[in-house]
């Protein structure tokens, strides 16, 4: 092995986190244009800027010298486009705006004012260039906007680039400075990436993902030329990963192909519908949607059958809701569409209201008239309902709609047709087509009726053939939602007749494709499951009040509702014939379905996304999918298994899950050579994982050499409020020596102690760099990250203190020591982070008080339950409320008792105590406590602040609260250094608290008091 192949990698020495936070962050926030979004559904997929930065650094040599290490990071931001070359080179078209919420200002509008005289004359406008520019004046604005595109900071200035990925690598000028560098002779990534591989390695690098899930990973790497071996133990998630490199990543030649076998079936469908008539109207206007509700008999109402829905409400922009009317004579109710009117108001409510069933005005004034109301009453819990009627029904194999007698039925209850614009006179539309919504009428029900009795003579023989799935729903933690909710056994319930119809008239012509073709349009079967199915809901606001078919998957579960949109062939054609990007990659990479822990396959760089214990259970969200692929996978990939194996994937958070992910590790470690690298990316809000990870990586014979904290978590639209972790951690693992030291627990702990340190400096300043407007770490992140770097640490020693680690690994945590030396340090690591998460605010009025003094200096003289209260009541302002980040505030406190701490303590409605919810607090006089116990919580101005303000709110006067505040505090030393600058945090901090409101004046007012008091 040469000298330059025993250098280390850039990856192990620095990553340019801050950079890469803002560019994952706005990556995953894009709501449009996801490359391989157009194959289906998976879950958490990273970033490809991530795993494109990963690899490229994975190459990168860092250099032996350390005081070149700031030259190879400029390198390597060129490699990557970040630096100011590359980013003119990602600017958007016309420097448009990219992903801004709230939009930036057009370009044109930044460049007016900076515009000298004799550039103003290429403005029409402050916010409009003039078209038809000579090639003297392009130059000119080019000069302009480059000039002002340079003076925005970076954050301002990524809005108006593409995404890294959207160009090829590097311009032209970056790469005589990379060349340079890197002594390399490339003109692309690929090129260079070839000849750093072969350098290093001798040959072409392999990059290999062994939970490849929606194949990112793998993507991303074979389109910068590596080459990949791509595998996961879950077939629906092989199949993704074979699309994303076949489809996508195939040729152009496959790509059309594809495209064109698309469009055939679905048209073939579409002639077989057609002649059915099945979405045709009495009129001839073609159906888009048909509403399903579910019905239920209430006993208590006279034996009435109520249709259930929340809201009756359709399209609030044209005003359209149902009106049910009853019918006395069948004790059910009809349904109109009405538009606008006193009732649009009403059908807000809909007949289900929370848990309970509300009997609709029109019925309980008939019950009234009757004489039949003086024992009911109005709602009723659907529990109840359900119990009395003697449960739900477990559906059997060859059910597909209620029977009769069932608890819940179900109705179609309105039907969305599309008006044409009306001709001229010359045949050309007038103006756009329009949407009509209808109740059913007695043809649309006599429709339904032939779809039922076609898949009621059918259902058996499509079954036999695969072209609808015959397996049983098996019991597990997302599954048993439909059987508990609905009584649905086997996957086909989720399913009505009109779509059971769809769906297998598409998967059996499908089979009549050639192998590969056939492949590709087995993940379109995916894509109709989750968007037309019985778990599909109905987003009346959506597009400004026209409404939209939600998807089964906008969550992690399986959720049922009480009513639901089937959409039609028509509605379906942008799904069943989606345009794939086509980013033909070199590289024949390998897909395979195979066990983390079996894996053959030989790779020099790993980066993979392992599960996170049950943070996604990936086995049963599956077999959603995997029971209608069953035949086509059977016929395209031989060798793989048809079945999730539940049994055998990687779950739980337990002991099971330690040594499952040791085995696959350690396995991996086996796969790669001795010079090769793993890097493992995990995001899960729970610190006690990282102790789990420490114990997997150490046993897999592995050491986390440096952990990367980037920022990649968003929420719906942009960052989540509250404490959810938003970092992606980025372990970088190598084959741990075989003389690796043994290490003492003390020892370990200064060292720990200082990486703490270095890691959340350089997380905090990448957070400003990047611009926290957009993206940021939240305190748990920062706790994880120092978990992270207590992995780092232990897993660099052969034995720690004498422990037997493995044994640990094995044991469960009920029977783990809560004592134990790994526990020790990683709490350690906690309480070190602790440190640093000095609340917003604190040193803005440390620095108004007359001494001043460090904000960190006065966050470590407060007792623990104080830091936990006021650490606390920022994750409230910010709108946390899970009481897991609360537990982990309390565990890194080390507070046993933090609930006493706590107001309300349910799962997802939990806060800090309010002053008025303490017991009164000891009363002993400063003077008079002993000085070993002056730090206590007991005797802190924190806790005797909130007895002020109790006392104050109960109606107590001022004269009273400054008394106990000069008594029991050391009152005269503390007032402007304590007293002012809690007082100040409170009032500034709790100001959007509801539970806070009447507290707000009290606050203001002790703080006047505070600063007047004179002896």
């Amino acid at each position: 092995m040469t000298a330059a192949q025993k250098r280390k990698s850039l990856l192990e020495v620095q990553f340019p986190i801050a950079q890469l936070s803002l560019e994952s962050f706005l990556e995953r926030s894009a709501t449009h244009g996801k490359t391989l979004n157009s194959l289906g559904k998976w879950w958490g997929a990273k970033p490809f800027v991530l795993t494109r930065a990963i690899i490229l650094a994975a190459l990168f040599e860092a250099s032996d010298d350390h005081n070149r290490w700031a030259a190879d990071l400029q390198i390597f931001l060129r490699l990557l486009c970040l630096d100011s070359d590359g980013m003119w080179h990602r600017r958007n078209h016309n420097l448009s705006a990219n992903s801004a919420r709230p939009a930036h200002p057009s370009f044109a509008s930044l460049c007016y004012p900076n515009a000298k005289k004799d550039e103003v004359e290429l403005f029409i406008d402050e916010s409009t260039w003039r078209p038809r520019l000579d090639a003297d004046e392009k130059s000119q604005r080019q000069l302009l906007e480059k000039r002002v595109f340079f003076s925005l900071d970076y954050p301002i200035q990524r809005r108006y680039c593409k995404h890294v990925q959207e160009v090829e690598g590097p311009p032209r000028e970056s790469w005589l400075e990379i060349n340079k560098h890197c002594a390399t002779t490339a003109t692309s990534l690929r090129e260079w990436v070839e000849q750093i591989s072969k350098r290093r390695f001798g040959k072409r690098i392999k990059v290999g993902d062994a939970f490849s899930g929606m194949g990112s990973i793998p993507f991303e790497a074979a389109r910068l030329g590596c080459d990949v071996s791509a595998s996961d133990i879950n077939p629906v998630a092989s199949l993704l990963t074979w699309g994303a490199l076949n489809v996508v990543g195939g040729s152009p030649e496959f790509h059309e192909s594809v495209a064109a076998a698309q469009l055939k079936v679905y048209d073939e469908v579409a002639e077989w519908i057609e002649k059915k008539g099945i979405e045709r109207s009495e009129d001839g206007l073609q159906a888009t949607l048909h509403f399903y509700c579910l019905e239920v008999p209430v006993p208590e109402w006279d034996g009435w059958q109520i249709p259930v829905s929340g809201t009756w409400r359709i399209a609030p922009k044209s005003n359209t809701w149902i009106e049910l009317v009853p019918n006395a004579s069948k004790k059910r109710f009809e349904f109109k569409v009405r538009h606008g009117g006193e009732g649009f108001g009403k059908a807000l409510h809909g007949t289900k209201r929370g848990m309970d069933l509300h009997c609709p005005d029109s019925l309980w004034k008939i019950l009234h008239e009757e004489g039949k109301t003086n024992n009911a009453t109005r709602r009723i819990p659907i529990n109840t309902l359900i119990r009395n009627h003697g449960g739900l029904r477990l559906w059997g194999k060859d059910d597909f709609e209620p029977a009769p007698n069932d608890f819940y039925r179900e109705r179609l209850y309105c039907i969305r047709w599309l008006q044409p614009a009306p001709l001229d006179e010359s045949g050309r539309r007038i103006g756009r087509d329009v949407f009509v919504y209808r109740a059913p009428t007695e043809h649309d029900i006599q429709v339904e009726d032939s779809i039922h009795t076609e898949i009621e003579s059918g259902l058996a023989s499509m079954q036999k053939n695969g072209w609808i799935p015959d397996w049983r729903i098996q019991d597990g933690v997302k599954t048993r939602e439909v059987i508990r909710t609905r009584g649905w056994t086997y996957w086909h319930h989720l399913f009505n007749a009109r779509q059971l119809l769809l769906v297998s008239q598409y998967s059996k012509r499908i089979a009549n494709l050639k192998g590969d073709e056939r492949a590709a349009a087995t993940l379109n079967i995916g894509l109709l499951l989750n968007y037309n199915s019985r778990l599909c809901h109905w987003h009346e606001k959506a597009g400004g009040g026209v409404g939209s078919t939600g998807r089964v998957f906008y969550n992690q579960a399986l959720n049922t509702f009480p009513n639901y949109p089937a959409r039609s062939w028509a509605s379906l054609r942008k799904n069943l014939c989606a345009t794939h990007e086509n980013i033909p990659c070199d590289a024949a990479p390998t897909v395979t379905q195979e066990d983390a822990r079996s894996l053959g396959e030989t790779a020099e760089l790993w980066i993979t996304d392992p599960p996170y214990a049950d943070a996604v259970v990936y086995a049963e969200l599956s077999e959603f999918f995997l029971a209608w692929y069953k035949q086509h996978i059977k016929s395209c990939f031989p060798d793989w298994t048809v079945d999730s194996l539940r049994g055998s994937a990687v779950q739980g958070d337990d002991a099971g899950f330690r040594v499952a992910m040791a085995e696959c590790y350690g396995n991996l470690a086996r796969q790669m050579p001795d010079d090769g690298l793993q890097v493992l990316m995990f995001t899960h809000k729970d610190t006690e994982v990282w102790e789990d990870l420490a114990l997997i990586m150490w046993a897999a014979g592995l050491q986390v050499k440096r952990v990367w904290s980037v920022a990649t978590e968003t929420g719906a639209g942009a960052v989540r409020k509250g404490n959810y972790v938003q970092a992606t951690y980025n372990m970088v693992l190598r084959k741990r020596p075989a003389n690796a030291p043994v290490g003492f627990d003390d020892m370990i702990v200064d060292e720990i102690q200082g990486r703490v340190k270095e890691v959340i400096t350089h997380m905090r300043e990448s957070q400003s760099a990047a611009g926290s407007f957009t993206c940021g770490y939240t305190d748990t992140d920062y706790l994880l990250a120092a978990q992270a770097v207590a992995a780092e640490v232990i897993t660099g020693y052969a034995s720690i203190s004498g422990i037997n680690l493995n044994e640990e690994l094995r044991t469960p945590n009920n029977q783990r020591d809560e004592q134990s030396v790994l526990r020790t340090l990683m709490n350690q690591a906690k309480r070190e982070a602790v440190d640093f998460l000095v609340p917003t605010g604190l040193e803005e009025h440390l620095r108004r008080t007359p001494d001043g003094g460090s904000a960190a200096q006065f966050w470590r003289q407060l007792a623990p339950e104080e830091k936990f209260l006021l650490k606390g009541l920022e994750l409230e302002a910010g709108g946390e409320d899970r009481i897991g980040a609360f537990q982990d505030l309390g565990r890194a406190y080390g507070i046993a008792d933090y609930e006493d701490l706590l107001g309300e303590v349910r799962a997802n409605n939990a806060r800090t105590r309010l002053p008025s919810e303490f017991p009164r607090p000891d009363m002993t006089r400063w003077d008079d406590i002993p000085s070993t116990d002056r730090d206590q919580f007991d005797h802190s101005v924190t806790r005797h602040l909130y007895y002020a303000m109790s006392i104050l709110q109960d109606g107590a006067d001022m004269d009273r609260a400054m008394k106990h505040l000069v008594d029991c505090t050391n009152f005269w030393e503390d007032r402007h250094g304590k007293h002012l600058v809690l007082l100040a945090y409170l009032y500034h901090t709790t100001e959007v608290m509801e539970a806070w409101a009447d507290l707000h004046s009290v606050i203001q007012t002790l703080r006047l008091a505070v600063e007047n008091h004179r002896p």
